[in-house]
């Protein structure tokens, strides 16, 4: 008879995959609640107890005490989400007039395109799955393997919210396939190592304030040389405007362009009307990627009764290249762009010169973190345990995704410049208490509480495509022993998000962004952006998380 061994071992990880394949929730940086329902009934404090194979994410050193054969542990999770966000409208602003700071633009109260409601930013139900194997190769050498999601996000706000202009609707979704090896040199002393093939895929979308970029548009229409100011006509109270402003300087698009009085009217003034009011339009970017890293760890047991384990993950860079795609069908141009650029449309002119979809590369930075967790049995009934781990989270000091240059037919090349964010992600921590309480032969009760203080230093650098703040998370688990070599884990925790604000600029203004001053540069970094500036709030904010997990010996 065929074994039916390999069969199983297959689905467990086809299952887990396919599990993957949801978005997680944005806690804790990119940061999941759980991994597998076993260390989330402690709230993550067992990295030292080494009971079933998922050890190898917290510590691949304890997968040396994996003994008795081949074992096998697969869990799924459902993430139950709440939130509220409130925006002022009145504080947030669209991208600044020339020379001005982005926080001095234009209210966007009254803006009948951001003002909505923001509806449920978090989707209401999230999942994530795991599946984890270890195989004994002799008494020192024990293999494993981890198929899991080691983060990733999901916000889903509305198309007409205030903070449409920052973020529309931003997906992250990352997979794990993580190889490990335990060596067990002794009673006491243990090591583990693996390494980390890390698969992603980012989907974000953004409401472009037509209105707010209008004015910056046009300047980059008149240095490409791809509109002819020169053509205006010098009637009419908006060419006679024009040509007060610009006296003594009518002879050239350079000349329009140095004379300080002149290149404000063009960009405050006229190009302020280069869209119909009632122009909107929106960009996506779409990528997939890869990147690699490496995990480490140690295990001394002082006695049967106790033990310590130091374990580190390292930095994982994911490359990303996708697409940038241009919704701009729905932007119309005004009478004053028809004079200056007749018998073509604005969507077509902004394709062809100024916005055509483009190949986009980019980077997402997966912190490296160290770990010190300890494991204490201190009778019969009671497991004490406890777990301190360290993210390098200021590696995310900005987020930059950048768009490929596009070459013309005639030879000609249009620049974008990059779009992002700034993070200015400060290092941050996590600490777990838990234990447990086993009540009998079959049944083990567990509990543990987790804090987990926030990277993001201010609500300057609070976007609202990441609105994170400190967790505190709450759990309770149990494990079961169905019979001889199966056992059930299930937990259930309630994460609390801190309430928080946000008043993040974009600093991307003009064709560059401005300095960390907020002053206006014009040899700044190039970019693609709104502008603005984002003012609200989160509250009540919370996360209940649902476990089960299958743990089989064979």
């Amino acid at each position: 008879m065929v074994s039916q061994r390999p069969l199983f071992i297959l689905r467990a990880l086809t299952f887990s995959m396919l599990s993957l394949a949801a978005s997680t929730s944005m806690a804790g940086g990119l940061d999941l609640p759980t991994i597998t329902a076993s260390h989330q009934g402690t709230s993550n404090a067992n990295g030292a107890e080494a009971n079933d194979p998922s050890v190898l994410y917290y510590n691949p050193a304890g997968l040396a005490r994996m003994k008795g054969g081949l074992q096998i542990s697969q869990g799924f999770s459902a993430l139950f989400i709440n939130g509220k966000v409130e925006a002022d409208q009145n504080e947030s602003r669209h991208g600044a007039a020339t020379d001005k700071k982005s926080d001095e633009g234009n209210s966007l109260a009254g803006d009948p395109k951001a003002s909505g409601e923001p509806g449920t930013f978090w989707p209401r139900v999230l999942g994530a799955g795991g599946a984890f194997i270890s195989l004994p190769i002799d008494d020192m050498v024990t293999a494993g393997l981890g198929v899991f999601a080691p983060g990733g996000g999901n916000l889903n706000y509305k198309s007409d919210w205030t903070g449409a202009y920052q973020i529309d609707s931003i997906a992250i979704e990352l997979i794990n396939v993580n190889p490990s090896i335990g060596i067990r040199f002794d009673d006491k002393h243990s090591l583990g190592f693996g390494v980390s093939v890390i698969a992603g895929h980012i989907r974000q979308k953004t409401q472009i304030d037509v209105e707010g970029v209008s004015p910056y548009l046009l300047r980059s229409a008149l240095e490409s040389g791809t509109l002819n100011l020169l053509g205006l006509p010098t009637g009419g109270v908006l060419g006679t405007a024009f040509n007060t402003a610009c006296a003594g300087s009518l002879g050239s698009t350079l000349s329009l362009l140095t004379n300080p009085l002149c290149r404000t009217f063009i960009q405050d003034t006229l190009g302020g009307q280069l869209a119909d009011p009632s122009s909107s339009g929106s960009a996506q970017v779409e990528m997939y990627g890869y990147g690699l890293g490496y995990n480490l760890g140690y295990m001394f047991s002082v006695n049967e009764k106790t033990r310590f384990g130091l374990a580190y993950r390292s930095e994982s860079k994911v490359k990303f290249r996708g697409d940038l795609k241009w919704d701009i069908e729905n932007i119309r141009g005004s009478a004053v762009y028809n004079l200056l650029q007749p018998g073509l449309s604005l969507e077509d002119y902004l394709r062809e010169n100024l916005r055509p979809d483009t190949t986009t590369k980019g980077n997402l930075i997966i912190p490296a973190r160290a770990s010190a967790n300890v494991f204490h049995q201190l009778n019969d009934k009671i497991d004490l345990m406890a777990d301190f781990t360290f993210i390098e989270t200021s590696a995310v000091d900005k987020i930059r995704v950048q768009l490929l240059d596009v070459k013309k037919s005639d030879g000609s090349v249009i620049k974008q410049g990059d779009a992002g964010i700034d993070t200015n992600w400060r290092d941050s921590f996590k600490v777990s208490v838990g234990g447990n309480y086993h009540h009998d032969d079959k049944l083990t009760l567990k509990s543990g509480f987790q804090y987990d203080m926030t990277p993001v230093p201010s609500a300057e650098f609070r976007h609202p495509g990441a609105p994170d703040s400190d967790r505190y998370m709450f759990s309770v688990g149990a494990n079961y022993k169905l019979k001889k070599n199966l056992t059930v884990d299930a937990a259930y925790s309630v994460t609390f998000l801190a309430d928080s604000e946000s008043n993040y600029t974009d600093r991307c203004r003009t064709l560059t962004r401005d300095d960390e001053d907020g002053n206006y540069d014009p040899a700044g970094e190039t970019c693609t952006g709104n502008g603005g500036k984002f003012t609200g709030r989160f509250y009540d904010t919370s996360i209940q998380t649902l476990s089960l997990q299958m743990n089989q010996k064979f």
